[in-house]
């Protein structure tokens, strides 16, 4: 089983987990609506921003609210329209490349991408060969499924019940936590930067998790009623999952572990929470454009019982990855900042997702990402004379690295070769 109700990890530090409910519970009611001219419109009035809010801003996850997203139509309303066989989906939906490439059944065992099992990384026994097995995971595939993490099976629960709750309501529920101008976070699209660009058929509701300072409130949904509880508790269990398997990637690059766990310090993490309507039409339009993710690591939960992720396999096709091996699995992906640090051992593989004619499909992404401070580069256990190689990557400050990834659409790989440097160039 995936869950069990005993954490095989320490608590987190007291500092970093305060239960959203210690917080004034009226500034999710009340703190809705844009920020303008420095201020802050509480219930029609123009107020000053607090100190914590000021704070906020110069958090590591400030970046989720530099680089804003042009709003677009809401998909799950768009849908309920364009799934009458009289109507037409709009153009900027259409994707004429949407079928053009060969996918792969996640079915075909040869294919499927490869299981870890924590409780083997963490039993003295198991370790060096699981920890081999992940390894090879993350430089062969960027992709795994997870089992056996210790998350227990009613944090999952609740975090999917929830989850599934939000998108259920109402429209005009759900509006009040759309993404302000400035930023991603909350309900609506990313990464939408010109009023031609292909759309994306999904909306998506995307909250800042840690540092517990960092969260802005007044999107933290105050229906349904557990949500807070539920995704607070979610966060700080998943935090512990991706540092345990941080400190075993480290060993696993032969660099010492605290020489990664501490550009991860905080764990600084952000939700994205995705809904796919169903499209009748649904070999035309892309749930979610081919990326990779501008993070450390992401870990990916099944919503519901119905799949649509894809990725590119080692030999460049599409693999459709299937329903998890049990139903609490993660399936975790390296993100750009790992490829990154890790001078190119580990690959952030691009990936998308697709929908079906008749089905939703709801997901949630967690991603976790180093602190503000930390630089994007090469370890430096790995390259000169530390490693012996020479340096992969352009290194560079993380919020100048975030900010450069969210001024542009999702492109593939784009983002992460366009900071490969050309070694060839720098021989004798």
């Amino acid at each position: 089983m995936a869950g069990g109700h005993s954490s095989p990890f320490p608590p987190p530090s007291s500092t970093h987990r305060r239960r959203p409910q210690e917080r004034d519970e009226e500034r999710g009611e009340g703190e809705r609506g844009s920020r303008r001219g420095g201020g802050r419109h509480l219930h029609g009035y123009t107020t000053t921003p607090t100190e914590e809010e000021q704070e906020r801003e110069k958090s590591p996850m400030a970046h989720a609210r530099s680089t804003g997203s042009l709003p677009v139509a809401n998909v799950q309303a768009l849908a309920e329209t364009c799934n009458d066989p009289d109507q037409q989906i709009p153009e900027r939906y259409i994707r004429a490349d949407a079928n053009a490439d060969e996918v792969i059944s996640g079915d075909d065992c040869t294919a499927a991408i490869p299981t870890v099992d924590l409780s083997k990384l963490l039993d003295p026994l198991s370790s060096d060969e699981e920890t081999a097995k992940l390894g090879s995971a993350c430089q062969q595939w960027g992709f795994f499924q997870l089992i056996n993490h210790g998350v227990s099976e009613d944090v999952i629960r609740d975090a999917r019940k929830d989850i599934a709750e939000f998108f259920r309501l109402p429209l005009e529920t759900k509006k009040a936590y759309s993404q302000l101008p400035s930023g991603i976070e909350g309900y609506g699209q990313a990464f939408v930067v010109s009023h031609e660009q292909k759309l994306d058929w999904a909306d998506m509701f995307y909250l800042v998790l840690r540092p517990g300072e960092s969260r802005n409130m007044a999107l933290w949904p105050a229906h349904p009623p557990s949500f807070r509880n539920s995704i607070d508790r979610y966060s700080s269990e998943t935090a512990r999952v991706a540092r345990c398997l941080l400190e075993f990637m480290a060993k696993d690059m032969g660099v010492r572990p605290g020489s990664l766990l501490e550009r991860f310090q905080d764990q600084p993490q952000g939700i994205r929470m995705n809904y796919y309507p169903p499209c009748r039409e649904a070999g035309k339009v892309v749930g979610l454009s081919p990326h990779t993710d501008a993070a450390g690591l992401t870990l990916l939960l099944q919503v519901n019982d119905v799949p649509g992720l894809q990725i590119r396999s080692p030999g460049g096709r599409w693999l459709a990855v299937g329903a998890p091996p049990d139903d609490g699995a993660f399936v975790v992906n390296v993100g750009d900042i790992l490829e990154i640090m890790s001078n190119g051992k580990y690959r952030s593989v691009e990936h998308r997702a697709v929908v079906r004619p008749d089905r939703e499909r709801v997901s949630a992404a967690v991603f976790h990402r180093p602190c503000q401070d930390a630089v994007v580069g090469p370890l430096p256990e790995l390259v000169g004379e530390g490693g012996g190689d020479n340096a992969r990557y352009t290194s560079m400050g993380y919020l100048d690295f975030m900010k450069r990834y969210y001024s542009a659409k999702l492109d593939g790989r784009n983002h992460l070769d366009g900071l490969r440097i050309k070694l060839s160039s720098s021989k004798g």
